[in-house]
């Protein structure tokens, strides 16, 4: 009897919450400063919704945080997000004598201190990264879950660790390469020198083909 009346009470809850998330979802969409077809956000995330720019096929994963007071957070197309990931966008100054941080304001000429984020298409941040200001993930990168990101991340690089630094490439160069070509035009692939650089990064270890795929 208690049990039966408790599942109708959960059920009566799990659907008024579902229901207030569709409203609120709705609700805020239109606040993004800009947004592409299929874009997916949990409206119980935390945002700054006019500095944050999306791109289509977008999926900002469970519960983010995602803010930048004065500068802009920008995310391309084809991007998926794990839960909990934060980015920010800005900082605080620490440097002003006599006055405490949480009073210290900001004046036109800290704009230094103000520097935004930018993630390229196709990339994937995991499960409680952290990525701060003035990074740019770039096209195709991949971030590892609790990754505190300082640095800019390199196209494909594949990025670890607090704080965080690129381990490897997700494929050899001549893949990436094989990828581009299937996925952009030529106008908007990797440049020459841009492939160029990815050659001095780590290359992916190669993995043993396994005894059945041996056989045939």
């Amino acid at each position: 009897m208690i049990a039966g009346v408790a599942r109708i009470l959960d059920l009566l809850w799990s659907s008024g919450r579902r229901a207030r998330r569709a409203i609120r979802g709705m609700a805020c969409a239109g606040r993004f400063a800009a947004r592409g077809d299929n874009f997916t956000f949990d409206p119980d995330g935390v945002y700054t919704y006019e500095t944050i720019e999306v791109g289509r096929n977008v999926d900002l994963g469970h519960r983010p945080v995602i803010m930048a007071a004065r500068s802009r957070i920008r995310i391309g197309d084809n991007v998926m997000f794990g839960p909990e990931v934060t980015i920010r966008g800005g900082n605080h100054r620490i440097d002003r004598v006599g006055t405490p941080m949480i009073a210290v304001e900001k004046s036109p000429s800290d704009g230094a201190l103000d520097r935004g984020v930018t993630i390229g298409d196709d990339v994937w941040v995991g499960t409680r990264a952290v990525i701060l200001h003035g990074v740019t993930i770039g096209r195709g990168a991949v971030i590892g879950a609790g990754a505190v990101v300082t640095r800019s991340v390199p196209p494909y690089g594949v990025a670890a660790g607090n704080p965080a630094r690129v381990i490897r490439l997700r494929w050899p160069v001549e893949t990436i390469i094989e990828h581009e070509q299937q996925l952009y035009p030529p106008e908007q692939r990797l440049t020459t020198a841009e492939l160029a650089a990815l050659s001095d990064l780590p290359r992916p270890e190669a993995r043993p083909m396994p005894a059945s795929a041996v056989r045939g």
